[in-house]
């Protein structure tokens, strides 16, 4: 076997790739963004849902209508009563208001996303599908904080800037596991955003996910070894197949 036509293959090979990487590098996009996607299943406190259902109570018109007409003790007629009423209801009208009806029990599906632009020119456009409407807090990549006050289906961001992240909170009245398996779509002018949806594992999985990218070198590394060790087989086997013939033709 003639390993001085082995290395020099070997080393072809290794110039290839790097030339197939240099190229990579050179032709793609430097404005790259990536997309960490959370979903959440919340919970809130049931002493917090009792309080929001006790105070819903109480605020009811009959009950405060009687409450100012006992106070009141008859003095006070029906008019002003009203007025007292509706006074005293006026700063809770807005707070349970739709969607907030309940409070917060009805937002117990999360989704968290931190948009991530790892290139070195500004993400411009960015926009967000959602799998269901939901209530939306953005915060830029300057730490300002916008809130949409009704719910909504997208989200739109004008630009992220080089290695800059912005990042985006939505709370869904739906189903935890109807939203997780629709999904969300995230893109941007330049295409469509790399996506990392981050899930929980136990036991064997979560060892297995945890050392993920040990494991998938280790792979690699042992496809190539297995290669390599086929290749030289194969050119033993060659060389010997000449030998022999070789060998034949000398007898002969």
């Amino acid at each position: 076997m003639n390993w001085e036509k082995v290395g020099k293959s070997l080393a072809g090979v290794l110039i290839a790739l790097v030339c197939v990487s240099a190229l990579y590098l050179m032709l793609r996009d430097n404005a790259r963004l990536e997309a960490d996607v959370t979903y959440q299943s919340l919970t809130y406190p049931s002493q917090f849902s009792e309080r929001i259902s006790q105070t819903s109570d109480a605020l009811k018109y009959e009950q405060l209508y009687e409450h100012a007409r006992s106070i009141s003790g008859g003095v006070i007629g029906h008019e002003q009563l009203d007025k007292l009423v509706d006074l005293a209801q006026a700063p809770y009208r807005k707070l349970f208001a739709k969607p907030f009806e309940a409070g917060l029990v009805d937002h117990r599906t999360g989704l968290f996303i931190t948009l991530r632009n790892t290139g070195d020119t500004p993400v411009r456009n960015v926009h967000i599908r959602l799998p269901a409407k939901g209530l939306v807090q953005v915060r830029d990549e300057a730490g300002n904080d916008t809130l949409l006050e009704t719910a909504t289906s997208s989200v739109d961001i004008t630009a992220i800037g080089a290695d800059a992240q912005a990042r985006v909170w939505i709370y869904f009245d739906g189903d935890y596991t109807q939203i997780a398996q629709a999904g969300v779509r995230i893109g941007h002018d330049g295409g469509e955003a790399r996506v990392l949806v981050y899930e929980s594992f136990a036991g064997n999985q979560a060892t297995v996910a945890h050392y993920a990218t040990e494991l998938l070198i280790a792979l690699v590394w042992l496809l190539l070894t297995l290669a390599g060790l086929g290749y030289i087989c194969l050119l033993q086997h060659r060389a010997l197949a000449v030998k022999n013939k070789e060998s034949l033709d000398d007898r002969r």
